[in-house]
Formats: C-alpha cells, sequence, structure tokens
C-alpha cells in the first residue's frame, strides 16, 4: 500500500461531500427531510446542552468512578451508533466508488480510499456539530473549566473517527465475504434478514433496567475501556485523574485507528479489484415454478405470471418491498416482555395481527404502474387485461400474507393463553383486514404512482410514494377499527363490554373489508386497464 497524495484525496472526498449534498437538496422531498432532521436534531442539541450544564454543575461534587461510567456510556452509545450507520452504508452504497472502472484505474485506491473514508467522516462530523457544540458549551458553563470543554470535544471528535473508520473497515469485511463466498451470495437475503433480527432482538433486550446492556455497561467501566473517562478528569482540578490511564486511552484510540486504517486498505484493494463469484442459476425449463404450484389451473397464465414475477423480483431486489417489514419494527419493543419476562402482552397477538395485514398489502401492490418501471409500456400494450395484472399482484401478496399473519396470530396468542373468544376475534379480524389489503394497496398505488428511480447499492430501484403508502394505512385503519376495538374491548381495554357490539365489531371490520377490497381492486383494475403514458 503506497502513500495517498493528500490533495487528490481531498478533491474525491469534496467531491463526495458535494454529491451528499446534491442529493439531499435537489428535490422538494429531501428539503422537507432535512428541514425535519435538523429541527429534530435541534431539540436533541437543546436536551444535551441542558443535561451536560445540569451535569457540570455537580462536576465538583462528583466521584471519579461516576465519571468514568458516564463517559462509558456516551461514548459507547456514540460509538455503536456511528458503527450501526456507517457498517450499513459501507456494505450497500458506499462502498464501492461512483465510477469505480475509470477512476480505480487512472487514480491509486489508496487516494480513491481516503477520500471515501475522509467523506464518510466528514458525514459523521457534520451531524454530529451540533450536539457536539450543545455538550461542549453545556458542560463548560456548568463547570466553568474551560479545558474540559476542549477535553470534551476532541475525545468525543476521536471516538467518533475511530468508529467510523472501523466500521468502514467492517463494511468492506462484509463485502469481501459476499464476494468470495457462493454460500453468501446466494442466500444474502435470507441472511441479512436473519441477522437484522438479531440485531433488533439484542436491542430489544437491551431496553430493561437490568438488561445485559447495563450490566456490561457497569463491568465496562471497571475495565480498561474507561479509562478514557480519565482524558476528561485530567482537566478537572477538583477530581483525581490517572495520567498513565489517560496517556493508555490516547494511545489505544490512535492505534485502533491506525490498524483499522490498514484493514480499509487491504480489505479495499480486494474488493474492488477482486472478481466477485457468481452463483449459478441453473434454469429448467420441465420444472414447476411456485406460482405453477399454488395456482396451478386455478387462474388464467397471465395473472399466474404478474405473481411470479412480483416473488422473482422480490427476491432480486428485497429493498422494493421494504414497506412490507416497516410495520413490525413498530411493534418491536413489546417484544420486551416475551424476551426478558417469558410472557406474552395480551394485546400482542392482534398487533402483531395487524401489522402482519398491513405488510400483506404493502409488498406488492403500494406502485402497481411504477414497479413495472422499464417494461411498462409492454404491460399496458400486451393482451394484458387490468384485472388480470391486479389480479396477479394481489394474490402475490395476499397469498403469503394472509397464511403468515394467521400462523402468527394463532401462534402468538395460544402461546400468551388467549382466551378462545378473544383469539377468534383478533385473528377474524387480523385476516379480514389482510385479505382487503392488497387491493386497498392496488387503489392507493394508482392514484399516487411513484416512476422515480432510488439508487440502493449498485442499482436502481422503484419503490412506492410516501403517499401511497400513508393514504393505504388510512384505509386500512378504518376498515380494522372496528373489529380491532372489540377485540381489545374482551381484554379490558377499551369501554365497549356487551356481547352485541363486540361481534358487531367484528362483523363490521368483515364487511368494511369486503367493501373495500371489492372497491380498491375495481378501482384499480379499471384505472390500469385504461392508463395511458404522456
Amino acid at each position: 500500500m503506497t502513500r495517498p497524495d493528500p490533495g487528490r484525496s481531498a478533491r474525491i472526498a469534496r467531491l463526495e461531500l458535494r454529491r451528499t449534498w446534491r442529493a439531499v437538496t435537489d428535490s422538494t422531498r429531501g428539503l422537507l427531510l432535512l428541514a425535519g432532521g435538523l429541527a429534530l436534531l435541534a431539540l436533541y442539541s437543546l436536551a444535551i446542552g441542558i443535561a451536560a450544564f445540569a451535569g457540570g454543575t455537580e462536576l465538583e461534587r462528583t466521584s471519579p468512578e461516576a465519571v468514568r461510567f458516564v463517559t462509558t456510556v456516551v461514548l459507547g452509545g456514540l460509538g455503536g451508533t456511528v458503527a450501526f450507520v456507517v457498517v450499513q452504508r459501507t456494505v450497500k452504497t458506499n462502498g464501492d466508488p461512483d465510477a469505480a472502472d475509470g477512476l480505480l484505474t487512472t487514480v491509486p485506491y489508496e487516494d480513491v480510499l481516503v477520500g471515501l473514508v475522509g467523506a464518510e467522516v466528514g458525514r459523521v462530523l457534520a451531524l454530529l456539530a451540533l450536539p457536539l457544540s450543545a455538550l461542549v458549551v453545556g458542560v463548560t458553563l456548568g463547570s466553568g473549566l474551560a479545558l474540559l470543554g476542549v477535553a470534551v470535544a476532541v475525545t468525543t471528535v476521536v471516538v467518533a473517527t475511530v468508529a467510523t473508520v472501523g466500521s468502514y473497515a467492517a463494511g468492506l469485511a462484509v463485502k469481501l465475504l459476499v464476494a468470495r463466498s457462493a454460500f453468501v451470495a446466494r442466500h444474502r437475503t435470507a441472511l441479512g434478514a436473519v441477522v437484522s433480527l438479531l440485531v433488533l432482538t439484542g436491542w430489544v433486550v437491551a431496553t430493561d433496567e437490568n438488561s445485559a446492556r447495563l450490566v456490561l455497561l457497569r463491568e465496562a467501566a471497571r475495565s480498561p475501556l474507561a479509562w478514557t473517562g480519565d482524558i476528561l478528569l485530567l482537566s478537572v482540578p477538583s477530581l483525581s485523574g490517572d495520567p498513565v490511564a489517560a496517556g493508555v486511552a490516547a494511545a489505544g484510540l490512535l492505534g485502533v485507528l491506525a490498524v483499522a486504517g490498514v484493514a480499509c486498505g487491504w480489505l479495499a484493494e480486494r474488493v474492488w479489484y477482486g472478481d466477485p463469484v457468481r452463483p449459478d442459476h441453473v434454469f429448467d425449463a420441465t420444472g414447476r415454478t411456485l406460482s405453477d404450484r399454488l395456482l396451478g389451473d386455478r387462474v388464467s397464465t397471465a395473472t399466474r405470471v404478474v405473481a411470479q414475477k412480483s416473488w422473482l423480483r422480490a427476491k432480486r431486489a428485497p429493498f422494493t418491498v421494504q414497506f412490507a417489514f416497516a410495520p413490525f419494527f413498530l411493534i418491536a419493543f413489546r417484544l420486551e416482555s416475551v424476551i426478558l419476562e417469558g410472557t406474552v402482552p395480551p394485546n400482542l397477538p392482534l398487533l402483531v395481527g395487524l401489522a402482519g395485514a398491513t405488510g400483506t398489502g404493502a409488498a406488492f401492490t403500494l406502485n402497481p404502474l411504477g414497479s413495472e418501471e422499464r417494461v411498462l409500456p409492454l404491460t399496458l400494450t400486451a393482451t394484458l387485461s387490468g384485472r388480470a395484472f391486479v389480479t396477479g399482484l394481489v394474490l402475490a401478496g395476499a397469498l403469503p400474507g394472509v397464511a403468515a399473519t394467521a400462523l402468527l396470530v394463532a401462534g402468538v396468542g395460544l402461546a400468551g393463553g388467549l382466551a378462545p373468544v378473544t383469539l377468534a376475534a383478533a385473528l377474524v379480524t387480523a385476516l379480514s383486514a389482510a385479505a382487503a389489503a392488497p387491493a386497498i394497496a392496488a387503489a392507493a398505488g394508482v392514484v399516487f404512482p411513484k416512476f422515480g428511480r432510488t439508487t440502493v447499492g449498485d442499482r436502481t430501484v422503484v419503490i412506492p410514494s410516501a403517499l401511497a403508502f400513508g393514504s393505504y394505512l388510512a384505509v386500512l385503519g378504518v376498515v380494522a377499527a372496528p373489529g380491532t376495538v372489540a377485540t381489545l374491548s374482551l381484554l379490558g381495554t377499551a369501554p365497549v363490554s356487551a356481547p352485541r357490539p363486540l361481534a358487531s365489531g367484528v362483523a363490521a371490520t368483515v364487511l368494511l373489508a369486503a367493501v373495500a377490497g371489492t372497491s380498491g381492486f375495481l378501482y384499480a383494475a379499471t384505472r390500469v386497464g385504461t392508463y395511458r403514458l404522456d
């Protein structure tokens, strides 16, 4: 590995940062997200500044052990957050340079690597600028020690830099594993889902007061990992910091940064210049596809092909069905009692069922026209009716979605010992919503189609619009509301308790699902069948 050219690397870093800024500001949606993010960041920064000021005023009456513990918690949380974001970005988007064929044959890869990593460090520090400023100002004003503010600023910047460079190396290691292992390359979607589930489970486990996270933090505060706190203690005359521990901590951070930099160089050379494995996909002309086995001769060939196409597209580009999994993240923290206490909350079967129903509709029908991408003109001019096309999309979501929703509700309900009547109400409510959801989503998708492409890694895909998702959720919420109230009433968390209103609530959801599903299907089929390109 040769020594990078600072000027060339700086130009590459500036170009990457300029591209990031343009990607954020070149669209109304990006500007709105930027404004919302800055407002949220300002609120967090205000809270951080107030907490830092309060901590600074109490600093002289605080023990060195408490300072070490707080430093470990804050810097550990910062490093973990940075690592989580940077690893994902490296694997998905930032692990390969743009126009790699031209850039890597005209510029040494070391210059490119330093530019990319430098740009990533710049992004992280830009996001930390406001909260870090609030932290430094708060702790300086509260303690009256300017040197402490400088120590906090320098230590935080160094830790963020180390976390960024180390996480970039970890992301490159993942990319190298995918490039070298045929098994990982072939099953990367399933493996990614498993890893995401494990990370989510670990985070849920770490939310309890007596969780493994706090146990680890307490142990870390008594280990050399907490010696970073001595860097801050040395700037507080009333507290006894250990100069040796502070020196070892500073040397350790710089050493990790150096090792991470060398690892980035070693990995980048093998990822960027290596020939990735290409798993064989043997085509069997006589084999039966999944749609053949599930649908057979029950539907037309055109409808069956549309369903099979949808499943294949989801397998090859999982990001296109991201909205199908979003509802489950909203109920993730309800799993805390299941994991930590071994008990199932009474309302969890209903919540899981509603999440499954929402995902069923969000998987394939939220953007019927835009999801066709470049082949949309062929779809519109082919001998394929709008009804057959929408039916294929609806079946693609309903067949796996309804079955999975039924299994989830029944499984969670039986595990939690839910009463049969309550379980039946939750199951009917969830299945009615799941059966109607794809058609409702199809109607929302044709009203708010999206044809613009989004870059994900080394490919560009079309994803549904937020307006379609929002309107779909609104209609589906109205459909599921009566049955949801009835089920919650059986759990004692809603005011209605008489048998007749309870039965009426579930029946109303069934009726609304039939009406909304049928109307949505007919409207979507008509719009697709009569749609014309401008």
